[in-house]
């Protein structure tokens, strides 16, 4: 089936390894295996999906390591891979598909810290990364980020103070940084920012008094 383009078997029953020869179907643009019960790692051969734009790979039952294959996925626009026993280090060449836009690694088992490299990613809209272990990141990363509309680094192991500039991020809707090690004060601008709706901060170790007002756009905190 070398001329197929979109492959879903998500939200099914499926069990066992992901097949190798998946790889040969390189005019795939969407692959989505997610919601079943594979087993082993994922084959280093969808590295070859060199078309491929999505991939969403969320409770999929495989685990390991992401193969260093698939650094030559170049269009790659969405990832999910949450809530899959993923492990290793977040790989750093992510930081390299500067077309992607959505990325969620929730419920995983990566090993920090964030990579440097995701500073990269401009065209980035959705962030979703929690449950790091081991090695701290700072929030650096996110300095040229500034089409965000959520980003959500929850119990992330980060550190450090939350971007000064943080008003310069127009579009962001959703900040949960909650669950972290973020220090200082509130940058005065965070209640008034103008498409914010939904803060979260709780369990950090944050200091200072909070803002004397707020946007009517903030509902939830």
């Amino acid at each position: 089936m070398s001329e197929l383009t979109t492959l879903s078997i998500a939200h099914n029953d499926f069990y066992g390894p992901i097949p190798k020869e998946l790889g040969n179907l390189k005019k795939l643009n969407l692959l989505s295996f997610g919601i079943n019960n594979f087993s082993g790692t994922l084959p280093p051969e969808l590295g070859n999906l060199v078309n491929l734009e999505e991939l969403y790979i969320n409770s999929c039952g495989l685990g390991g390591e992401i193969p260093t294959t698939f650094a030559k996925l170049q269009k790659m626009r969405i990832l999910g891979a949450s809530d899959s026993p993923f492990s290793g280090k977040i790989p750093d060449f992510i930081g390299s598909w500067t077309k992607l836009t959505s990325l969620r690694f929730e419920g995983n088992s990566f090993e920090g810290p964030i990579p440097s490299s995701f500073s990269q990613l401009t065209s980035m809209n959705s962030l979703q990364i929690s449950d790091i272990y081991n090695v701290s990141s700072s929030l650096d990363f996110i300095r040229n980020l500034k089409k965000l509309t959520d980003l959500a680094l929850r119990n992330a192991l980060v550190t450090g103070r939350i971007p000064s500039d943080i008003r310069e991020y127009q579009s962001l809707n959703i900040l949960d940084l909650s669950f972290n090690n973020i220090t200082g004060q509130l940058p005065s601008d965070l209640f008034n920012m103008s498409s914010l709706t939904s803060l979260f901060l709780g369990n950090n170790s944050l200091s200072g008094v909070l803002p004397s007002q707020k946007s009517d756009r903030l509902q939830t905190m």
